[in-house]
């Protein structure tokens, strides 16, 4: 339905397939997000229908990610960004005139150089989504985007674990209320150890605080935060009650 339509900009990545010829944009393309877009077009085939996936390339402009290129060497700068700005601006409009609901630009700053003033031009009912921060913060924007904000990308079996007070990481059990949890971190954050701050994509509010899921299941295990994975923390914390929230 039109209604359900998303349009996705990626910014074109240095990393690109050296196949000979001509491959379609999206193939040649080779970076991490244009590897979490191709594993969403596979898995999620209705999704996907209803997606529209554009790229704004240094060397060829704003493109649809179906548009046959052949291998090339060509960054972005600012001057190249105000050389295109008028032609992608243009294309920019003539693609939301389509009436999308959901837009998501994925793209560094100077990318954006090159759609110098798009922000008046969205559709104030339109959900608007424009990645931030660190590629790997960037990326799992772009991965909730994707997958509807479901809290695992996947599409494998869902983390919200039935809440039992007990969980088990490493060879560590844990016995715990969600009281006793959050008294642990408590203590942690007023004796200052670790660094309870480096989350990137997702958190746990402890009080007026934001801390890291790594860190806080380091806290109630002893086990170094290096030994500990996101989704595999996120699945401990629900299991002892704990709501680990995105960004």
């Amino acid at each position: 339905m039109a209604d359900d339509r998303r349009l996705l900009i990626l910014a074109c990545s240095q990393r690109k397939r050296p196949d000979p010829g001509h491959l379609p944009a999206i193939e040649r393309y080779d970076g991490p997000a244009f590897r979490v877009v191709r594993r969403y077009l596979r898995q999620c085939p209705a999704g996907a229908s209803n997606l529209d996936v554009h790229i704004l390339s240094a060397a060829y402009g704003l493109i649809p990610s179906t548009y046959a290129i052949v291998h090339y060497d060509q960054i972005m700068t600012p001057c190249r960004a105000a050389e295109l700005h008028d032609q992608i601006r243009s294309r920019f409009l003539h693609l939301l005139g389509s009436g999308y609901r959901s837009l998501c630009l994925a793209m560094s700053q100077i990318y954006l150089l090159a759609l110098d003033g798009w922000t008046v031009q969205v559709s104030s009912d339109a959900q608007l989504m424009v990645t931030e921060g660190s590629q790997g913060a960037k990326l799992a924007q772009l991965k909730r985007w994707l997958w509807q904000n479901t809290p695992d990308d996947t599409g494998s079996k869902q983390l919200e674990t039935q809440r039992r007070g007990h969980a088990l990481i490493r060879g560590v059990e844990i016995r715990m209320t969600p009281p006793q949890v959050l008294d642990v971190a408590r203590q942690a954050l007023a004796e200052g150890r670790g660094n309870p701050g480096n989350y990137q994509a997702w958190y746990v509010q402890v009080d007026k605080w934001r801390v890291a899921p790594k860190w806080l299941v380091s806290q109630l295990t002893e086990l170094p935060v290096s030994a500990c994975v996101t989704q595999e923390t996120r699945r401990v914390l629900a299991q002892l009650g704990i709501e680990v929230t995105a960004v």
